[in-house]
């Protein structure tokens, strides 16, 4: 892990998450992101019954889900201290959890605070917590150094190219677009064109 847990705590989230001068994301972006997400799903015919968000911060997601899947279950999970007893979140990391799986996992934002052997780790608990869907968002650096607004990203993480990522998760997802990732074994039907790797599609 790129630092402590107790290191991310009331300032760090101020300044990467609550003060609009320096934020890098807010509900705002979320909610939007996420009604791409769930119309996406619905568009594939996903029900969404659980959702498992490992590293949520602040839980934005939280709304976003329950105005999309009012029946379903949330459950949020995160590395910080702070936020935990802020906010009633279960502790606990990507790299080792060994929780139910769910519908949908959404993982925001957190591989990038891990090393090599963790974030390979933590892909792998991904795979093994996905029952149907995935979204996830990792900062690379080409993200860094040519689609990210530097004065608002945190670079103090590990910093890994795309090839990296699209080679750890070979053989468990599926690419569908927008961050968004379907296990290989799934029984989603989809259009040959609508995956991003045709060598995954039955």
């Amino acid at each position: 892990m790129k630092r402590a847990p107790e290191e991310f705590d009331a300032a760090y989230y101020q300044r990467h998450y609550e003060d609009p001068e320096s934020c890098a994301s807010d509900q705002e972006a979320v909610t939007l992101l996420g009604d791409f997400v769930f119309s996406y799903l619905d568009y594939l015919h996903v029900d969404v019954d659980s959702a498992l968000d490992l590293g949520c911060g602040l839980g934005h997601w939280k709304s976003v889900v329950e105005r999309h899947a009012p029946d379903a279950t949330y459950r949020g999970v995160e590395w910080s201290p702070y936020l935990c007893e802020k906010l009633g979140w279960e502790r606990g990391s990507v790299v080792d959890y060994e929780g139910e799986p769910a519908d949908l996992v959404i993982c925001q934002g957190v591989l990038q605070y891990l090393d090599d052997a963790e974030a390979e780790a933590a892909i792998g608990r991904l795979h093994a917590s996905t029952k149907t869907a995935l979204y996830l968002e990792v900062l690379t650096q080409q993200d860094l150094e040519i689609a990210c607004d530097r004065s608002r990203t945190d670079d103090d993480v590990y910093l890994r190219t795309g090839q990296w990522y699209w080679k750890a998760l070979t053989g468990k997802f599926i690419a569908v677009g927008g961050g968004l990732f379907l296990p290989c074994d799934t029984d989603v039907p989809l259009f040959e064109l609508e995956s991003l790797d045709p060598r995954t599609v039955r």
